[in-house]
């Protein structure tokens, strides 16, 4: 099996449909999967993704409904453990390749990921219709035209080489967010690349704005996005570089003079553990590597 295309849902069926239409619509290898994980739908997914392969009979496709949500870092877990191709592409629920522009999307993808024994994870850019503009906006070192290095992969549209991620448990456990930053470390760990294209296109198509800082549930995600990667961090980082994601975190917090968003993260740090299920602690070569290519972001 050359490629999987993997997207984990929940009562988001007409989104769903959307983002397998836009696959569909794309030319791709005929040695390619589907692999579909519903975190316990209400609505009705079960059949819409029935119908929809019926009328696809050509593709191979697995369903499964989970009995209970167990969230966006195990659901892309177990749909890498049913997953066979070569490479691996997850794709956002609520998101959808713009084929206007981009039909040769698997093909290109494929064709870097190929010729580049190196990287290990390619990133698509993503255009948000909330955010108005593009998601991936954080360019590293250039490798080849239109192709850079990244610090994390971005989890609504990327590519796994499978020959690297031999775990079946690559992404870390969460509910939500943040789950690639043990992949995307563990690929520099080992002195390969997280690469983006900006000429690959996805469209993201959210249907509520959760992401508002103004409201409750956009600090409680803000505070999640501070406490989860200052956690990872923390598990991975050396231990004399300790201190310095701590003070990144610290400033963070000051420079946003929030007290809602501080006390969430700090609930959310002190009631958190983090399970490195047998992930190294980053070499320190790796991360003054990681430092030469993207300065302090990287804390």
């Amino acid at each position: 099996m050359k490629l999987s295309i993997a997207v984990v849902t929940m009562n988001r069926v007409k989104q769903l449909i959307e983002a397998l239409q836009s696959c569909i619509d794309c030319i791709i290898p005929e040695d390619t999967e589907f692999v579909i994980i519903d975190n316990a739908s209400t609505d009705d997914t079960a059949v819409a993704v029935e119908q929809f392969f019926v009328n696809h009979r050509y593709y191979y496709y697995y369903y499964e409904r989970l009995e209970e949500n167990i969230g966006c870092g195990n659901g892309r877990n177990y749909a890498y453990s049913k997953s066979h191709g070569d490479y691996i592409y997850f794709l956002d629920d609520d998101a959808y390749i713009d084929t206007s522009k981009n039909r040769d999307f698997f093909k290109s993808a494929i064709k870097i990921l190929d010729d580049n024994s190196q990287i290990k994870t390619l990133t698509t850019q993503i255009y948000d219709l909330v955010w108005k503009k593009d998601r991936v906006d954080s360019i590293g070192p250039k490798i080849a035209d239109d192709l850079y290095k990244v610090y994390m992969f971005c989890g609504g549209s990327h590519f796994l080489k499978k020959d690297f991620f031999k775990n079946t448990r690559p992404y870390y456990a969460n509910k939500y967010g943040y789950e690639e930053i043990f992949p995307s470390l563990s690929v520099y760990n080992e002195g390969f690349v997280n690469a983006f294209t900006s000429e690959l296109l996805i469209i993201h198509n959210p249907l509520v704005n959760k992401w508002s800082e103004k409201s409750k549930g956009g600090i409680r995600l803000a505070a999640t996005g501070m406490a989860q990667t200052f956690l990872m961090r923390s598990a991975l980082f050396p231990v004399l570089l300790k201190p310095l994601n701590f003070l990144a975190l610290f400033a963070r917090l000051v420079s946003r003079m929030s007290w809602d968003l501080t006390t969430n993260t700090v609930s959310i740090i002190r009631n958190t553990t983090i399970d490195k299920r047998g992930k190294a602690t980053l070499k320190y070569s790796t991360v003054f590597k990681l430092f030469h290519d993207f300065r302090f972001s990287i804390f």
